[in-house]
């Protein structure tokens, strides 16, 4: 029914969706790259293009978001190894089939639905409503997007979010297959557990300034000073061309009336109905004589709600005496949606006639923001115009700069001339950071492309965010060069002495241990120790201990034992020492329906990422794309 309809647009529905935009924004980003025109080509299949510069900028984001989660990995060779490189291209292989299966299967995101999916976000909403002045304040304030180019992405996303979600909502979870993970989520285990911290051996370890010397010189390689450049670079700022330009009275007057109409689309209503389908044996005649009977009655005082309830057969409504709660326009069918928003408050309908039956429709209030006048609105009005117009030029200024850069590849002087401006530099920064125009990662990315970096080339041009466009190529190179013993002594010994720390809790672990496997009771009688108790479920909500515990618990079994002791070693040095002393089988009785529910989605998404992750890899090797190993 017509309820349903409109709670599958908002609500639980639009989470589900905005949820699975998330995921391909936050793995692939957003960034649009910048024009491909005479780019090596990495990988090609069919009419896909993956271009070296697109490979090096999502390597780039790689090893930042990599190295952001584990500094202790920033030196690493892992990241620039040719089996991380694979991967990360692979990844960028697997989103151009989603895109070509995209667009194969012809998947859409209309301007309804990415209408709905912003709406929809709290980061834009006041008191649960829309806020436009949150949206326009969020695009202006990121320093990230344009409007189109956000809602370019946002549809984007969305559009290939859909072709695996088809999977997941078609993935089969049987009733054992849920059980049987319950039952091993829901099992109790009972240990003892004995931890001996590493800072408890702080004071009995020392390192010589001998030993940090011999560490630093055996591992210099990890106390490196990264390749840095600078570069020359030429902007093309469409907010500057911007201030050159004039706006007429005339396309104020038009921007003012996009303006309004964005207060207009924005309206919704309180409406209630009353619905006389035309379903099964109810004849159209007679539904219709029907309503006209009832308008007859609410004209003549009828009580709406008590008429929505006896009359109507809209369950979801006639509950709730007719109520539909806000209406908001690209939700109700287009009949309905018509005479809703034409219709004055209080006043009752003729009938309505859509493919659901005959409507009797009464609009109870209307919620609309006032839009403010021209006048209030000339400023702003005026910047937006000029910005268009300004964008339009960058365009063509920018077409123009693309023919002198590929004309003139080893100066930036004619580009400069062209834009009449100066050719400036910056200072030396390194392939994952940078201040300035250098802390854009697409600067960066380019700079130790091979074409700037090797080939001594200008870049292409770079488009980055709100409209600005770079030129750029090398200025000054250092290379890589160990940090200086002085600078990292400091940090050595603390490693140096960390690591001492951890080997004599785990020697005197291991003593303990043997002596644990003899007689537990009287290691565990020893005042000196901390021994504690624990009986803990996977599906505890409670935090008892660290999850590194409970994970070495869950691997153990007492198979004929009475008692199971094993002892290992946390990630921040700690010695552990384990006593498993009983397993129960959980109570399935007692788990929550919460839990289940969890349980089950989490089935679902794993089942429908299975068959997701084969699906692709057949497109993939039906395809079979041709990789230029040479510019890995």
């Amino acid at each position: 029914m017509l309820t349903e309809i409109r709670d599958r647009s908002s609500g639980w529905f639009a989470w589900i969706i905005a949820a699975l935009i998330i995921i391909p924004m936050a793995f692939w980003g957003v960034q649009e790259y910048a024009s491909t025109e005479a780019r090596p080509v990495i990988v090609e299949f069919g009419d896909q293009k993956i271009y070296q510069g697109q490979f090096q900028q999502q390597l780039l984001n790689q090893q930042q978001r990599a190295t952001q989660a584990n500094p202790s990995l920033a030196n690493s060779e892992i990241f620039t190894s040719d089996f991380y490189k694979r991967g990360v291209l692979k990844s960028m292989i697997e989103r151009a089939l989603v895109q070509q299966i995209a667009v194969d299967q012809n998947y859409q995101i209309g301007d309804k639905q990415l209408a709905a999916l912003i709406k929809d976000d709290p980061i834009f909403q006041t008191d649960g409503k829309f806020d436009p002045s949150l949206y326009q304040n969020y695009l202006a304030s990121s320093g990230l997007f344009s409007k189109k180019q956000f809602e370019d992405n946002i549809r984007e996303s969305s559009r290939l979010a859909q072709v695996s979600a088809g999977y997941q909502e078609s993935a089969l979870v049987l009733p054992d297959e849920i059980r049987a993970m319950l039952e091993i989520q829901a099992e109790k285990r009972t240990f003892d557990l004995i931890t001996l911290n590493k800072s408890q051996f702080d004071d009995e370890v020392e390192v010589s300034e001998a030993e940090i010397e011999e560490y630093y010189n055996a591992n210099t390689s990890n106390y490196m000073e990264p390749d840095r450049r600078s570069i020359e670079y030429v902007e093309l700022d469409t907010s500057m061309l911007a201030e050159g330009l004039e706006a007429t009275d005339a396309e104020i007057q038009s921007a003012y009336e996009d303006y309004v109409a964005g207060f207009a689309a924005d309206e919704t209503r309180e409406t209630s109905h009353i619905l006389l389908s035309v379903d099964g044996d109810k004849k159209d005649a007679d539904q219709k004589a029907q309503a006209e009977n009832l308008i007859g009655q609410l004209r003549n005082g009828a009580d709406f709600a008590a008429l929505a309830k006896e009359y109507s057969d809209d369950p979801g409504s006639a509950a709730n005496g007719g109520s539909l709660g806000e209406v908001e326009r690209g939700v109700m069918v287009p009949e309905f949606e018509e005479a809703t928003f034409a219709a004055e408050v209080g006043t009752i309908s003729e009938p309505v006639k859509t493919q659901f039956g005959y409507h009797i429709i009464k609009v109870d209030s209307v919620n609309a923001t006032e839009a403010d006048s021209i006048e209030e609105m000339r400023f702003e009005l005026a910047e937006d115009v000029k910005l268009i117009k300004a964008e339009d030029l960058a365009l063509e200024k920018a077409e123009e700069l693309r023919n002198v850069l590929f004309e003139q590849p080893d100066t930036l002087e004619g580009a400069a001339s062209l834009l009449g401006t100066e050719v400036k530099t910056t200072s030396l920064f390194s392939r994952s950071n940078g201040s300035g125009i250098a802390a854009n990662d697409s600067v960066r990315a380019a700079a130790f492309s091979e074409q700037v970096a090797s080939e001594a080339l200008n870049s292409e041009l770079i488009e980055l965010e709100n409209g600005l466009y770079i030129a750029l190529r090398q200025n000054q190179f250092e290379p890589s060069a160990p940090k200086s013993l002085a600078n990292v002594s400091a940090q050595i010994k603390s490693t140096l002495m960390a690591d001492k720390a951890s080997k004599a809790a785990e020697e005197a672990g291991a003593e303990l241990l043997k002596k644990a496997e003899l007689n537990w009771n009287e290691v565990a009688s020893d005042e000196a120790l901390d021994v504690q108790s624990f009986t803990v479920s996977l599906i505890d909500t409670e935090r008892k201990t660290s999850p590194e515990v409970i994970r070495e618990v869950v691997k153990m079994q007492l198979r004929d034992a009475a008692t199971e002791i094993k002892s290992f070693t946390s990630s921040n040095g700690d010695f552990n020492l384990i006593r498993l002393n009983k397993i129960e089988p959980g109570d399935l009785t007692k788990v929550s329906q919460q839990v289940k529910d969890s349980t089950r989605r989490m089935l679902e998404a794993r089942n429908g990422q299975s068959l997701f992750t084969a699906y692709l890899k057949g497109v993939e090797e039906s395809v079979n794309p041709k990789i230029n190993e040479d510019l890995l």
